[in-house]
């Protein structure tokens, strides 16, 4: 990756990721630790693209998508993670054995499952 990929990353310039690149959610912070934490799934995705590696775990990408809009279902987290059926189920359960997140069931449709963090979440405010 050349200072120019690199520099465009950080600024989310030529970000492809969707979670990037979404309207947060009000107060998820449109200033420059909300722009931080995007920067960072981007930098994530663009690497990914590129060069076929990761630089955040599948927990640290649900986590930060749920820091930056909310709630997600578990099957938009389930594709945001990157990771198989069972691999997945896998992470939710240890995120939601560490008290990260919760589960509750969609207002819309009984039988979608929304994922939030959890109150105590230790992610900063909006800093990184």
């Amino acid at each position: 990756m050349t200072d120019t990929d690199f520099r465009a990353a950080e600024t989310g310039a030529g970000g492809s990721d969707d979670a990037a690149t979404d309207p947060v959610e009000p107060g998820a912070g449109d200033d420059n630790g909300g722009r931080s934490w995007r920067n960072l799934l981007s930098l994530d995705s663009d690497l990914y693209q590129q060069k076929k590696i990761r630089i955040l775990t599948p927990e640290a990408r649900v986590l930060i998508h749920l820091k930056l809009h909310g709630s997600m279902s578990v099957t938009e987290a389930m594709k945001l993670a990157g990771v198989s059926y069972r691999g997945f189920y896998a992470v939710l359960e240890r995120l939601k054995q560490a008290g990260l997140v919760g589960q509750v069931k969609d207002k819309q449709d009984q039988r979608v499952r929304q994922l939030r963090l959890d109150s105590s979440m230790p992610i900063p405010p909006d800093n990184l």
